[in-house]
């Protein structure tokens, strides 16, 4: 493993990820994420004492780094490739201390490129700027081929990541409609050292698929080996439930029945659009 981060970070030179850093990574991650098609990243810095819920605004935050992720715990960063884990260690932490953050903590989250622009970031994507890491970037392969490939006619990586916490119950469900396939429910039965926070109903639930008769299971990320869907989340043994995602929608639909309905039409729509089903 040290060996590996050595080589990445060998692959640009020290000056361009300084110029990068500079600007809190803003650059380089945009020029990554259109290269890739995976996803934009904030951490932010947030002084309050309990987790904002995810309509807070931003303004209330600080912004410490823009970055490009895969839809695992994998961080793909001018300074190499490295998982969750280590990036927040090296990196995001090693910021906030640096920019005098002390009392808070660090938040994610994801946006589309357009966003960007719109948030209150210290710095704006600039055009030249992308277009030259764009160039950058390509001339180092060894890079690039260590990010897995996306399919262009995937769904959006931003639109994907949606329908990968909290509403991957009601893609499970359009998938069903559009498919026939089975939507079943993933309930942990072993996480994976370091991911003791991932969130869990009292029953073990984390995620919802639509299962084929290969065993295989699909989300918005596109069909994948259902161990392979549970490592995401960090989640190292579990069991399947067709009851449990009957449940999780019931009680979608009873709590909040205008979001479901919007969310459901949303998910039949990128379905349509990105799979022709």
């Amino acid at each position: 493993m040290g060996q590996a981060k050595s080589k990445q970070r060998a692959a640009f030179a020290q000056h361009l990820i300084e110029d990068w850093e500079s600007r809190d990574c803003i650059d380089f991650a945009v020029a990554l994420a259109r290269l890739t098609g995976w996803l934009l990243h904030v951490d932010w810095w947030s002084t309050s004492s309990q987790r904002p819920s995810e309509d807070s605004n931003e303004s209330a935050f600080q912004p410490l780094r823009v970055y490009v992720a895969d839809n695992a715990d994998k961080i793909f960063d001018p300074r190499g490739a490295m998982s969750i884990f280590d990036f927040a260690e090296r990196i995001v932490r090693r910021q906030a201390r640096e920019r005098g953050f002390n009392s808070g903590g660090v938040l994610t989250r994801f946006y589309p490129e357009e966003r960007l622009g719109q948030l209150p970031l210290r710095y704006r994507p600039d055009e030249q700027r992308v277009s030259l890491a764009i160039s950058e970037i390509k001339k180092h392969h060894s890079y690039l081929a260590g990010i897995p490939a996306r399919n262009p006619s995937d769904i959006p990586a931003h639109q994907a990541a949606r329908f990968s916490f909290g509403s991957c119950a009601v893609f499970a469900e359009a998938m069903h409609e559009r498919t026939g396939l089975q939507p079943t429910a993933l309930l942990a039965l072993r996480l994976l050292p370091g991911w003791e926070g991932t969130q869990l109903s009292k029953r073990g639930y984390f995620h919802s698929v639509a299962l084929h008769a290969d065993g295989t299971g699909e989300d918005a990320w596109g069909k994948a080996p259902l161990s392979e869907i549970a490592l995401r989340y960090g989640v190292a043994e579990f069991v399947t439930s067709d009851e449990e995602h009957r449940i999780v929608i019931q009680n979608f639909r009873q709590n909040t029945p205008e979001v479901y309905a919007t969310r459901y039409t949303e998910a039949i729509s990128l379905i349509r659009e990105h799979t022709g089903r």
